[in-house]
């Protein structure tokens, strides 16, 4: 799901309205991927004043614009379908709130496939890059860490995959810069080249 732009639009605009002077691009390197006690440890550094309960205004926000605007990135869906069909076990395991997770699903149209199944560094308390919720997501799924899969396109989350011992897909669209570091992970710039990656392609 393409939902970390809108993420980033509503942490940028709040940051703005605290008495922030960062650019956008400079908010997209310092938080993409990263929960609010990113932006709270920013904010301390930087003197920034923000209201007690600005984090829960955040989610709200998000939440909002997410049920309107968010769009699964394309080819995603078809992959989705093509894993299910192989019976391959999925799952979401992503630094979001749960709610916020779960609505960007719902809104996406690919909450079917991953009902029951939707894991938060919010609920295991560490986010990525610690590896906390990837390892968690496994030890549910009762797969060891080698043999799972990791599709990531934020510098947290692909140093999560490495810091968690699994394989790492990096997705790296041209609309957006390549992370610096990729940790390891493959890179691939459409998703219909990951049905090959990851062997659903009979050779």
């Amino acid at each position: 799901m393409d939902s970390e732009p809108i993420f980033l639009r509503v942490v940028h605009d709040m940051l703005l309205s605290f008495g922030g002077t960062l650019s956008f691009q400079e908010c997209w390197d310092k938080f993409i991927g990263k929960t609010t006690r990113a932006v709270d440890a920013y904010m301390t550094e930087q003197g920034i004043t923000a209201p007690e309960n600005w984090a829960d205004e955040f989610h709200k926000q998000a939440r909002s614009r997410l049920e309107k605007e968010v769009l699964p990135i394309p080819g995603a869906r078809q992959v989705v379908e093509q894993l299910a069909e192989a019976n391959v076990p999925l799952c979401v395991a992503s630094n979001g709130h749960p709610v916020t997770v779960r609505a960007t699903l719902k809104r996406t149209g690919l909450l079917p496939w991953f009902e029951g199944n939707i894991f938060s560094a919010h609920e295991v308390g560490a986010s990525k890059p610690a590896p906390d919720v990837f390892l968690h997501a496994a030890k549910l799924a009762g797969v060891h860490p080698e043999h799972c899969v990791v599709i990531e396109d934020s510098p947290s989350g692909l140093r999560a995959a490495a810091n968690a011992g699994m394989p790492c897909f990096a997705y790296t669209p041209n609309t957006t810069p390549t992370p610096p570091d990729l940790f390891g992970a493959h890179p691939f710039q459409t998703m219909d080249k990951l049905p090959d990656l990851l062997g659903l392609v009979p050779a």
